[in-house]
């Protein structure tokens, strides 16, 4: 594998940010990024990536010095707000540690995520991928704090949804005999 920037300017020039990434070589994709920041800093997509790197490589300080002027002068860049986010939680802070234009919308697994679920399976007559009520929920615009097993693992958890299967595929629908 190559950590030099020959291939910049090449068609195919993400293979090495993929080698980087797959092989999660961490430093080498924060050394790839930042080099190609410097070849575009104003690119929104480059400057995406860069804060990327740096929260894979656990540099959430760094990841939120650069990304807060980005956000300050773009605050409806939803992939920079969850960058954020995702730099404050590998704190150990929430979002309230961070001065917001406007507050994002965070889901989390609590009631209000049951209600939406709810209200998406409501007329489903066939069982429904969890995978596929998770995406339902990341079309909500919400920073989800929650992944599709977390999901099937919390509903199942309440008698209003009938979830099966495994890490591999879960699917539910809602209990009749329960529902709100």
């Amino acid at each position: 594998m190559t950590n030099d920037f020959e291939y910049e300017n090449d068609f195919e020039e993400w293979e090495g940010d993929a080698d980087l990434f797959y092989n999660e070589d961490w430093d080498g994709l924060v050394q790839l990024r930042k080099k190609r920041l410097e070849l575009n800093p104003s690119d929104p997509n480059t400057q995406y990536r860069f804060g990327e790197a740096l929260i894979l490589n656990n540099k959430y300080d760094e990841a939120i010095e650069f990304l807060t002027p980005i956000y300050k002068d773009n605050p409806e860049f939803v992939d920079i707000i969850y960058l954020i986010l995702d730099a404050l939680f590998g704190q150990g802070k929430t979002e309230k540690d961070f001065n917001w234009i406007r507050e994002p919308d965070i889901l989390r697994l609590d009631n209000r995520t049951k209600d939406i679920c709810f209200k998406i399976l409501k007329n489903k007559r066939k069982r429904f991928p969890v995978t596929e009520l998770y995406i339902q929920l990341i079309l909500t615009d919400s920073y989800l704090t929650f992944n599709d097993k977390e999901l099937a693992e919390y509903l199942k958890m309440d008698n209003n949804f009938d979830v099966d299967g495994d890490e591999s595929f879960w699917d539910c629908k809602l209990n009749k005999t329960k529902t709100k």
